[in-house]
């Protein structure tokens, strides 16, 4: 009998162990699946506030293209109302001096409004882009292209950047060799020279290379174009937008006509921006778009949610509003981070 009762104790341990088994196992699994329901959460997670984050940035870049748009259109009336008094007059007489005076009131105005903070647009009255090249045009009395009787050496220090550069030019060198000289004198520094509708050279460079165009220049040489002596400083110009080209027309009295041409040339110029300013704006709207249609395919309820109540807020008039969606999305980075601890 005792060896019997020992047998069944033996025979009920392999049975206990199995359980134990069993049990150790489960627990294994439950734990593994809470693991990874708790990353499919977190990277729903991500992927709504990336979401987010996309839609403020395309949001923010909407809203400033229609303020340049909004900008653009007012200068066009503007010119237009301007033309219209205009054109009650012969086209070869002058304004008197109470209506010059009118004139160029209504310039300043425009002017104004194009340079004001916000109005969306740059110095030449297009959209801003902190990645178009910088350009200055060189002052109208230095001429460095004009064929020359004498062989000509030009020295050029370019403000306290240190970077100069020397330049030859032959004797009755015509002026197409001498503008591909300066040309390849100034590539060396990552500088591109045009000319402009004045014949004047126009200097343009990438941000990051543009300090030497943002300071006095300083020139020697032997030759007539720059005379053997002391050396002279050179300070680059903005360059005039059709408004600064209107004023001075406007502040020397010119003839009505002139006055025409120079608003006409100024229309063009909006109209030819205008339409890049609407194309840009076309883009962004489309991009929006397959933001939302891809935001309907995602299964993620959450994500559905946010994403409409974001494109609501930030597409509510105002600036404010996206500034403040602007100012949360920012914060996306801390909060990704927050939510993968």
């Amino acid at each position: 009998m005792l060896v019997k009762s020992s047998e069944k104790v033996q025979s009920l341990e392999p049975a206990n162990t199995a359980k134990s088994s069993g049990v150790v196992t489960s627990s294994k699994d439950s734990a593994n699946n809470l693991w990874k329901n708790k990353i499919v959460a977190k990277q729903e997670q991500v992927q709504v506030l990336t979401n987010w984050s996309i839609r403020g940035a395309l949001s923010q870049e909407l809203a400033k293209v229609e303020q340049s748009e909004a900008t653009i259109r007012n200068l066009f009336t503007g010119l237009e109302r301007l033309a219209q008094q205009l054109n009650t007059q012969a086209a070869n007489t002058k304004p008197q001096a109470m209506q010059q005076r009118g004139i160029s009131s209504q310039i300043t105005m425009l002017q104004n409004a194009a340079s004001r903070k916000g109005s969306g647009l740059d110095a030449q009255l297009r959209t801003n882009d902190p990645s178009r090249p910088i350009t200055r045009q060189l002052n109208a009395n230095m001429d460095l292209i004009s064929k020359r009787p004498h062989d000509e050496n030009i020295q050029l220090l370019m403000g306290r950047s240190g970077k100069s550069l020397n330049l030859s030019l032959p004797a009755n060198q015509d002026e197409r060799a001498n503008f591909s000289a300066v040309q390849s004198a100034f590539s060396q520094h990552q500088i591109s020279v045009e000319l402009s509708r004045e014949n004047r050279l126009l200097f343009s460079a990438k941000k990051e290379n543009a300090g030497p165009l943002l300071e006095p220049w300083v020139i020697s040489g032997q030759g007539v174009r720059v005379a053997a002596g002391n050396p002279i400083s050179l300070q680059l110009n903005d360059i005039d937008n059709p408004l600064n080209e209107l004023a001075k027309i406007a502040d020397k009295n010119a003839s009505i006509q002139e006055h025409r041409d120079r608003i006409q040339n100024a229309q063009r110029h909006l109209k030819a921006n205008l339409m890049k300013v609407q194309a840009k704006r076309q883009q962004l709207l489309a991009q929006l778009q397959q933001l939302d249609t891809a935001s309907s395919l995602d299964n993620s309820e959450a994500l559905t949610n946010l994403s409409s109540n974001a494109k609501q807020q930030m597409l509510s008039a105002g600036a404010n509003s996206v500034s403040v969606i602007m100012a949360q999305a920012n914060v996306t980075r801390n909060m990704v981070q927050y939510s993968l601890n």
